[in-house]
């Protein structure tokens, strides 16, 4: 199995942990992305596939390169971003997709296989101190060989989203699975505190990686408190009301996407409406699966449904900006994490 290097400790330790199921913690939802494949509905070559992680050394881990600036509170690596308005900003983050799909192939391609262990193992939990990145255990006997491998799995998540644009999730836990990838689950009634959860193996292509975190991102961008009214009870909504999310406001973000692209309903080809199979699974998986491809590919010219879907988050102005950012770092993350582009 490959690993990222700037992430991971020298060896892997197997993991003897706790049998607790997530389904014993008191969360108000989770959205897991599976493992299964999804079968994306787009063709891609073989050329364009193997954006795997590298097990080679790279020398730079905490140094940056001349086309490089460093975040030093949250000691990142980022491009230096040459924009200034959306318009120009999406034409900078189109440049950047292209350069990186020359030099890796496609960024959106996912090759999950399920391995038959249904169900999700808790192994171990830990709190989120935004202020010094890091994360921390509570009353529990882990080694730190075992810490240091989660400490690299959770900044391998954060080096890609600003901390501005994720304080709210403040726990971290890493579980055993053979058919989760990932989710992201409520921890309080209110939207407040969320959960990310990561599976301890390490998924071995970068390009599924870049679309598994920013699909469990968009669920916490899309069902914060912000988005949802979780002070309302159902039945005194006057607004979107989805199955285990909420009371949207108006002005939410899945509330619009769903009156343009779900109420309306349609027929045809899966591939003119939807970027994968999952995505067909709910409003909710489709705004995250959409998401993801909204970051990590160019500007579409909207000739069907599914293009439809990714031009609708170039009409929010700061998700642009947060799609700039995003891939501002998914390139110093890329380079650190495959040396050996295909």
């Amino acid at each position: 199995m490959k690993f990222f290097r700037f992430l991971l400790v020298s060896i892997i330790i197997f993991l003897v942990g706790c049998e607790e199921s997530v389904e014993e913690n008191p969360v108000v939802m989770v959205y897991a992305k599976p493992v299964i494949e999804t079968s994306p509905t787009i063709e891609v070559s073989e050329q364009e596939l193997k954006l795997e992680t590298s097990s080679e050394e790279i020398e730079l881990v905490n140094a940056c390169y001349e086309n490089e600036v460093f975040i030093e509170d949250e000691k990142t690596c980022s491009l230096n971003i040459e924009c200034n308005d959306a318009d120009s900003c999406a034409k900078w983050g189109n440049t950047i997709v292209a350069n990186l799909e020359a030099d890796y192939g496609s960024l959106v391609y996912e090759e999950s296989v399920a391995t038959g262990q249904e169900g999700i193992t808790l192994l171990a939990s830990y709190n989120v101190d935004h202020d010094g990145e890091m994360i921390f255990a509570e009353e529990q006997k882990l080694s730190k060989e075992l810490t240091d491998y989660h400490s690299h799995l959770w900044n391998s998540f954060s080096w890609l989203i600003p901390e501005k644009y994720r304080k709210e999730i403040n726990r971290f836990e890493v579980f055993e699975s053979g058919d989760t990838l990932a989710y992201i689950s409520l921890r309080d009634k209110y939207g407040r505190f969320w959960t990310l959860g990561m599976n301890n193996e390490d998924i071995e292509l970068a390009s599924e990686t870049l679309v598994t975190y920013l699909h469990e991102y968009a669920h916490f961008l899309s069902l914060n408190e912000s988005q949802i009214d979780y002070w309302t009870e159902i039945d005194g909504c006057t607004s979107l009301v989805l199955k285990d999310s909420g009371c949207f406001y108006e002005d939410a973000y899945l509330n619009a996407f769903y009156k343009r692209f779900w109420e309306p309903g349609g027929h045809g080809k899966i591939e003119d409406f939807y970027v994968s199979r999952y995505a067909m699974s709910s409003p909710e998986e489709d705004f995250s699966e959409s998401f993801a491809h909204f970051v990590l590919t160019e500007t579409p010219s909207g000739k069907n449904v599914m293009e439809e879907k990714l031009l609708f988050f170039y009409e929010y102005e700061e998700l642009v900006q947060l799609r700039t950012e995003i891939l501002a770092r998914t390139a110093t993350w890329l380079v650190r994490s495959s040396l050996n582009p295909s």
